[in-house]
């Protein structure tokens, strides 16, 4: 559906300019009927400016609103038009809920207008709210939606914050080493030429220096190859499965990894499925939201088992990546009748485990990168006062020498 740029004249006989999308003019003209403005001249937009998607806590406030608005009777349409006069909006998303807002006065449904903003929304949302639109609970749905990317969010940002501190260590750490490197270290070396042979360490230090000071462009060419050679490998379908592959084999932070999956997993799931969605196209939705492509690829193999007739538990007991306990939650919801329920206590329980894994995972970080900086900054002062220690002894020994001469 294209794009206007239209002029218009409102009731009170004022001139106003705006964009709206419209099949065509006619259509354009009817939309701003709706809105008392009376359409002067119009013309399409060559290219439509991409919008971004929302992100989880735009998402969240998105969905909860929109669900309180409309539990309180409120018309599905004027609830997009006060969302999108809402004070301190940014202008990228009123613009998006008044193109939304604009297609539901044209009679589109809201699944619709969501999906015609292209990935704006997920594709999550949009099918629950389509399941909705169908059993008539769309304000009960919004809410539900917005509980679970307020929960998404708040995962995500403890998982942002726990990786904070580590960051800052390892920064710090290359800054104090590139000091004693750079600054004082040269500021010994008049006083490291009075020793015959420098102590290993220090020849070490030399060495290293010596090629930063004399290879530097080398260097930076070499760093700036392997970043922008690891980004292009990551952006390839084959680098990206290889790398999720990998993500979960390593210690400690692999383990975190799979309850996070788990647990994303298991509450979209149960989301879609007390829609009413079917358990193929939960599945088929669900997978997208894990976040790991090499778990996603193995659903092919699920999806095809569970519509030849195998139960999920069955289907899910064979790929690699979930925690164990998702199979058996899910053969106990099966048998209950009772799948929905199982799955968003699974990932209720899972979300704390994985807040709890992430509080241990900083807790041996932080002592392990204070001991790397203190290996590091130790070797450095080491490589430094051995060669001063030497020479001190040499002065001694030069002293007493001169001494015995004096008294012979």
């Amino acid at each position: 559906m294209p794009w206007y740029r239209y002029q218009a004249v409102n009731e009170n006989g004022k001139k106003v300019k705006g964009r709206m999308q419209a099949a065509d003019e006619r259509n354009l003209h009817a939309s701003l009927l709706t809105e008392g403005c009376y359409l002067i001249h119009a013309r399409p937009e060559q290219k439509r400016r991409r919008n971004r998607s929302l992100k989880l806590r735009e998402l969240s406030e998105f969905s909860r609103e929109l669900g309180t608005l409309l539990q309180a009777g409120i018309p599905l349409a004027k609830v997009l038009d006060i969302l999108s006069k809402e004070e301190g909006l940014k202008p990228d998303i009123r613009c998006i809920y008044q193109s939304v807002g604009n297609l539901l006065c044209q009679g589109v449904p809201l699944s619709k207008a969501m999906e015609m903003q292209g990935s704006v929304f997920p594709v999550m949302m949009i099918y629950m709210f389509r399941a909705s639109e169908v059993s008539g609970n769309l304000g009960k749905t919004a809410l539900s939606l917005g509980e679970y990317y307020s929960r998404e969010h708040k995962l995500d940002s403890q998982i942002r914050s726990a990786l904070i501190y580590p960051q800052i260590l390892t920064l710090l750490l290359a800054v104090v080493t590139g000091l004693l490197i750079g600054f004082v270290l040269p500021q010994f070396e008049p006083l490291f030429s009075l020793v015959e042979e420098l102590p290993l360490p220090t020849r070490i230090l030399y060495g290293i220096t010596g090629f930063l000071w004399e290879q530097w462009y080398l260097c930076i060419v070499t760093a700036a190859a392997v970043w922008i050679g690891g980004r292009i490998f990551w952006k390839t379908p084959r680098g990206r499965l290889w790398l999720d592959k990998k993500k979960m084999t390593i210690p400690f932070y692999g383990k975190l990894q799979k309850t996070i999956y788990t647990a994303r997993f298991s509450r979209s799931l149960s989301s879609l499925y007390a829609a009413g969605i079917p358990i193929g196209a939960s599945l088929e939705i669900a997978r997208k939201t894990i976040g790991n492509t090499y778990m996603e690829k193995q659903f092919d193999h699920v999806i095809a088992m569970v519509e030849n007739g195998s139960d999920l538990s069955a289907a899910l007991e064979q790929t690699e990546g979930f925690l164990k306990k998702l199979t058996f939650a899910v053969r106990v919801g099966e048998e209950a009748g009772s799948l929905d329920t199982m799955l968003l206590s699974m990932a209720d329980a899972l979300e704390y485990d994985a807040g709890q894994a992430l509080g241990r995972m900083v807790s041996c970080l932080e002592p392990a990168m204070i001991l790397v900086m203190a290996v590091a900054v130790g070797f450095v002062m080491i490589a430094v006062m051995m060669p001063i220690y030497q020479s001190y002894q040499a002065i001694e020994m030069v002293s007493m020498a001169s001494g015995r001469g004096l008294r012979g």
